[in-house]
């Protein structure tokens, strides 16, 4: 079986390109799963962690499996990671293969284009725009899908059997709409911690407060008992 193998200068340039591409799959991953509502530095360590195939098993790394959708982007990043990591090692192996038959001037022109593009990569770590852009693409995505769902919840963390929740309300139901702070502490054990009303960002709330469409929650309470508050119920009603 032959080897196929490609000379020095095309193997440095393929191995810049997935560095690059690596880096902007980083990018594009640790946004959404911070939209997901993991904090941004977890969301980038974990998706580093699994891409490198190394530290994949800290505790954090539950909040990536917590949700069915973060599962699900977790699966194509491991997929992603096993092509990639493949791809790595067959361009290092070309470029060791390569070495002694390249001109100077061909390594010369390999290692500029090596430095280029560090410097783009370490622009890239350092630009705050270019970071917000991600975030901003990642966000109209997100909301178009969550127009489609009911009630989407995203979990920020996990404290024993309780969680932070984010809960983006779509659709109101009965029980939600005659449900007060104070009875949804009572009858749930669930505590509103912070609501986010168009612009305005609501934290002293009573307990005669009331939920109302398109209203962004932030609760701590049993995920369980959230999802069933929130979401069963609106199913069934919405089948009457």
């Amino acid at each position: 079986m032959k080897v196929i193998t490609i000379n020095l200068l095309a193997a440095i340039i393929v191995f810049n390109i997935l560095i690059f591409i690596y880096q902007i799959i980083i990018e594009i991953f640790s946004a959404i799963f911070r939209i997901e509502g993991i904090q941004i530095d977890k969301a980038r360590f974990q998706v580093i962690s699994i891409l490198t195939g190394t530290g994949f098993t800290t505790s954090e790394s539950e909040l990536m499996l917590s949700t069915k959708r973060r599962r699900k982007l977790t699966q194509i990043m491991i997929l992603f990671s096993y092509i990639f990591n493949i791809s790595i090692v067959s361009t290092i192996v070309n470029i060791f293969i390569s070495t002694n038959n390249t001109s100077f001037i061909e390594v010369m022109i390999g290692a500029g284009l090596t430095i280029i593009n560090i410097i783009l990569l370490i622009c890239l770590n350092k630009s705050t725009r270019i970071r917000k852009l991600f975030d901003n693409i990642v966000i109209n995505i997100e909301k178009n899908r969550k127009k489609k769902k009911i009630n989407p919840i995203s979990i920020y963390d996990y404290y024993g059997n309780k969680v932070i929740a984010e809960i983006s309300i779509t659709k109101l139901n009965e029980r939600i709409i005659n449900l007060d702070t104070e009875k949804l502490k009572k009858d749930y054990d669930i505590q509103l911690l912070v609501v986010k009303r168009g612009n305005e960002t609501i934290v002293e709330i009573n307990n005669n407060f009331r939920i109302k469409d398109n209203d962004i929650l932030l609760v701590f309470g049993n995920i369980k008992v959230i999802k069933k508050l929130f979401k069963k119920n609106s199913k069934s009603n919405k089948n009457k």
